[in-house]
């Protein structure tokens, strides 16, 4: 399998079936994921938007830092969280912290769309 995905075509040459292999590693990773909520669902009440503010939080942490930027968004992720509770605690509540995050992405996006480590690529046409 791992040969599979990282070396095609000198899989192929040796006569493993790489879309046999790809299909059967999409499998195993669906199986196990369906077993593991199966096994946190008694556990936790799951619902469709669980993890919709953490998606909100992480997104709003990488267009700070940049989307190209690995070390940019762990730097847009400690000043996302730092903002975040800070304003929460001090001067909205806590009941709209998750709006601190919508107001740095439309800022950070009006301000300056590339992040403060991302880079404008442009290409001529």
């Amino acid at each position: 399998m791992r040969a599979a995905a990282q070396n095609p075509q000198s899989s192929r040459l040796v006569g493993i079936r790489v879309d046999r292999m790809l299909a059967l590693g999409w499998g195993l990773a669906a199986a196990i994921g369906a077993v593991a909520g199966i096994m946190v669902a008694p556990i936790v009440y799951l619902d469709p938007s669980m993890m919709s503010g953490i998606l909100l939080y992480a997104f709003a942490a990488a267009l700070v830092g940049g989307i190209d930027s690995p070390g940019g968004a762990v730097l847009g992720g400690f000043l996302v969280g730092v903002l975040e509770n800070l304003l929460g605690a001090y001067v909205i509540g806590t009941e709209l912290k998750l709006s601190v995050a919508l107001v740095i992405i439309i800022g950070v996006l009006v301000i300056k769309p590339t992040g403060l480590f991302g880079q404008a690529h442009v290409t001529r046409v």
